[in-house]
């Protein structure tokens, strides 16, 4: 059993494989089972060489083509940065620096005003974009 699919094989449970940044290890990963992909880069921590994940996301998203959702993780500081992940083809983000940096400030308040801020700034930018629905959100919003 090649790839992931020896995974897949433990689980009847969704599979979301992390850590992809090949568009080649993305279609593997459809290839053998798994039901999500997550574009990141561990944070660089594992090879401080490594692409940004959103530089990964156009190559990973044209390959993937909506086949299975895509979550992008990595740099998400800002709703401008959410707007851009879904233009290039993300279905979601991951949001960890943030919260945790919230978590530690302000614990469960913190980490509510983080997602608040996040969801604030992400709507204003869809509004400042001409988008009222996430659905019209692809890569003519981004300028």
């Amino acid at each position: 059993m090649g790839g992931y699919a020896w995974l897949r094989s433990l689980t009847t449970l969704p599979l979301i494989l992390k850590g992809i940044l090949d568009p080649d290890d993305a279609e593997q990963a459809i290839r053998t089972g798994a039901d999500a992909i997550v574009v990141s880069n561990h944070g660089s921590r594992n090879l401080d060489t490594l692409p940004a994940t959103i530089d990964a996301l156009p190559a990973i998203s044209e390959r993937v083509a909506g086949r299975i959702p895509i979550i992008l993780d990595g740099g998400v500081r800002r709703g401008t940065d959410v707007l851009k992940a879904i233009a290039l083809g993300a279905s979601a983000v991951m949001i960890g620096r943030p919260y945790v940096y919230a978590l530690a400030t302000d614990g469960a308040d913190g980490v509510a005003y983080c997602v608040h801020l996040l969801r604030r700034d992400f709507e204003a930018a869809m509004a400042l974009t001409g988008r009222a629905r996430i659905d019209e959100i692809d890569r003519s919003a981004i300028w």
